[in-house]
């Protein structure tokens, strides 16, 4: 089963790096939103080979949703770029499980 991860951002430099690194393994897709960051946000994003796309504020749950909407996973895993995934929880077989 694919999975999908998707991250909305703006002004995130800080967090970004660690929260991309953390899925990079399994992830068959990582999708970040961006709301028009003016720091180095979107550079960190594109220099993993992930896909960038801009979309202006429009309110936490709409741009989760928005950003979910572009994902063609099976499954999707939707991430604050200040969160990362941690080793314990990349080591639980979720393919298996998504797959019974």
């Amino acid at each position: 089963m694919r999975i999908s991860v998707t991250i909305i951002t703006l002004n995130e430099e800080r967090n970004i790096a660690r929260c991309i690194d953390s899925v990079l393994s399994f992830a068959d897709e990582i999708i970040v939103m961006d709301a028009g960051s003016n720091d180095n946000t979107v550079n960190l994003c594109k220099a993993r080979g992930v896909t960038v796309v801009f979309q202006p504020w429009l309110g936490y749950g709409a741009q989760k949703n928005k950003v979910n909407a572009l994902a063609t996973s099976e499954m999707i895993l939707s991430l604050d770029a200040d969160e990362a995934v941690t080793e314990s929880f990349k080591k639980k077989p979720l393919r298996n499980k998504a797959a019974r």
